[in-house]
């Protein structure tokens, strides 16, 4: 489900991050080759939430306040949910987190909003827990957000729902753009697919956006642990960045630095009964 700042979204990233079939053509590549992936499938209208975490959090707080959000949201419009807490003082936004939220469309979500700053339980809701989590949804983010790899192709996540997450801050380059970014998408997925990342639960997820201070476009990684994506960084210095760097570097340069968080899944529309629990890991 990998930093918005992820992990500010990156904060992103994540994440998390779900998908149904179409009957179009898959797309190609500049030289035409046929990718592996459906893009209208794959991609989705992903908005980050920038949160404060507040003077009463704590797990119990943050799982009393995941319940008793999912009785109040429309699950016939959102598709996914999750929430970024920092893991490092190094962040872009180093005190920061971030809510997640994954529609089918911009529309369905500005619908949604709206609905939701009308609501009285929705608004009661807010301000019983603005002192365990404050998020500003008036300044969400919006990202055009593509998930290539399905979230449990390389193994499972723990049923607290919890996932780490690493997110890279992306700049175009040499006149490139999203189009460019997206045709990379296929080489890097089989690269990765060629390697052993069974048992990480990796996957990652590229958002896309047109007015982000911070970069043109985040890198998101998931994984099941930290140590899962410790061993993500060893597999991909040894069989994927040897090619895939180099490809990625026509088009595009991420900051050093990664934004890390620790996440947790807090809706998923397919699985309605699960739950989350912020105190395990």
């Amino acid at each position: 489900m990998s930093s918005f700042q992820i992990s500010a979204a990156l904060l992103l990233l994540a994440t998390f991050f779900l998908f149904g079939c179409k009957d179009s053509a898959a797309p190609q590549t500049a030289t035409g080759e046929q990718v592996s992936f459906n893009l209208d499938d794959s991609t989705y209208f992903n908005e980050f939430i920038p949160c404060t975490v507040g003077s009463e959090s704590s797990p119990e707080q943050m799982n009393q306040m995941v319940a008793e959000w999912k009785t109040l949201i429309n699950s016939e419009a959102l598709d996914g949910g999750w929430i970024y807490l920092p893991a490092s003082e190094d962040n872009t936004y180093p005190t920061g987190a971030w809510w997640e939220l994954q529609w089918a469309s911009k529309e369905s979500a500005d619908e949604a909003w709206e609905l939701w700053s009308q609501d009285t339980e929705a608004i009661e809701w807010t301000a019983k827990y603005e002192s365990v989590l404050s998020c500003d949804g008036q300044n969400r983010n919006n990202f055009e957000a593509v998930f290539p790899v399905n979230a449990e192709e390389f193994g499972e996540f723990s049923d607290s729902g919890y996932f780490y997450s690493e997110v890279l801050l992306c700049n175009y380059e040499n006149g490139a753009d999203s189009k460019d970014a997206k045709a990379f998408l296929n080489s890097y997925t089989q690269a990765v697919r060629a390697s052993d990342y069974q048992g990480t639960g990796y996957h990652f997820g590229n958002y896309y956006s047109s007015d982000n201070a911070d970069a043109d476009f985040l890198w998101g990684e998931y994984t099941n642990s930290k140590a899962s994506y410790d061993r993500v960084i060893e597999l991909f210095a040894r069989d994927v960045e040897p090619t895939q760097f180099p490809l990625f570097s026509e088009f595009a340069s991420s900051k050093e630095k990664t934004d890390k968080y620790n996440g947790w899944t807090v809706y998923e529309r397919s699985e309605l009964d699960s739950s989350t629990d912020f105190n395990r890991m």
